[in-house]
């Protein structure tokens, strides 16, 4: 079964597979949950697989496609955080074993979240990554690549995870088992993040979070601000979420004025957010939108939470 999406990243790499002129390093960046890890273990199943075709995809049925599948391939290995940092004496262990050559084909090596190696990690990784042996590729995933020291950037190609269409997202979903017939608003809700979709279907607080939400912005009444003033005080994780939600409704303000009504986030209160749209200025809504932002940038501060509770739901 192919890979979803990133058309980009799996027809360079496979074209380079093909021809012959893999690199010995990438970096897998992108925002977190959008799938660097599920891309780098499928890039590595491809490397390894020894009975490929010319559309370059790992068979699943060879010798290295179903021991990569069950976790034993020889010539896979994983590095993560042990702790909460990958250690020098990880990456020792690592290089041991690329010194080993394999029987046959390539060695592949994922480090996961590589920016929590420690700087004395990165260094020993160095010398490996100037003069790696022919038969090792080593992959890393980060959502903060500039984290990792320059050294080690300029001697890695960096592939970049954009984010997926509605399509794509739907297709994903599906394959992982997550029904979302009747909630299609939330392939728009997740921004085109995998990983966002997969916590949403399994949040079963976000129907609650989303109902309030919409009582609060359409009824605009002086008991829906107060119900939403209660909730939000009471569920303090919630706030994160009511935010997103709240953003996801005031931009689709912002299309209908713009006389857009396909592709609302919030499809499904469609004539909803058309009739509130009417009542507002498209600066009245950039200040609503310019407002949460303050609020999401305040609390990062440590801002005081019923402070901020109390702007969201009584001052916006």
């Amino acid at each position: 079964m192919g890979f979803t999406g990133q058309a980009h990243i799996l027809e360079r790499l496979k074209n380079e597979i093909k021809n012959g002129t893999l690199g010995h390093a990438y970096a897998f960046t992108g925002e977190k949950g959008i799938g660097k890890r599920t891309l780098a273990h499928y890039m590595a199943k491809t490397i390894l697989c020894t009975e490929k075709g010319n559309d370059i995809e790992p068979c699943g049925k060879c010798r290295s496609c179903r021991s990569f599948e069950e976790g034993v391939n020889p010539n896979f290995r994983v590095i993560r955080n042990e702790t909460k940092k990958i250690l020098i004496r990880q990456i020792r262990d690592m290089i041991e074993d690329i010194s080993v050559r394999p029987a046959e084909g390539k060695k592949v090596y994922l480090i996961e979240e590589a920016d929590l190696m420690t700087v004395d990690a990165q260094n020993c990784l160095l010398k490996t990554l100037e003069e790696p042996p022919p038969y090792c590729i080593i992959l890393l995933t980060t959502s903060v690549y500039e984290s990792l020291l320059l050294t080690i950037r300029s001697r890695v190609a960096q592939l970049r995870l954009k984010p997926y269409t509605e399509g794509e997202i739907k297709t994903i979903a599906k394959a992982n088992g997550i029904d979302i017939r009747g909630k299609e608003y939330l392939t728009s809700l997740c921004g085109g993040i995998p990983g966002r979709i997969f916590e949403l279907a399994s949040d079963k607080s976000f129907e609650e979070n989303r109902n309030i939400v919409m009582r609060f912005v359409f009824e605009a009444d002086t008991r829906s601000r107060l119900d939403f003033n209660q909730y939000l005080s009471k569920n303090k994780s919630a706030v994160s979420s009511c935010m997103d939600i709240l953003e996801s409704i005031y931009r689709d303000a912002l299309m209908v004025q713009c006389s857009v009504t396909d592709g609302l986030i919030n499809s499904d209160k469609k004539d909803n957010i058309i009739k509130y749209a009417r009542g507002l200025s498209p600066d009245d809504i950039f200040a609503k939108i310019s407002g949460i932002e303050e609020i999401r940038s305040n609390l990062k501060r440590y801002m005081n939470y019923q402070l901020a509770v109390d702007m969201l739901t009584l001052a916006l």
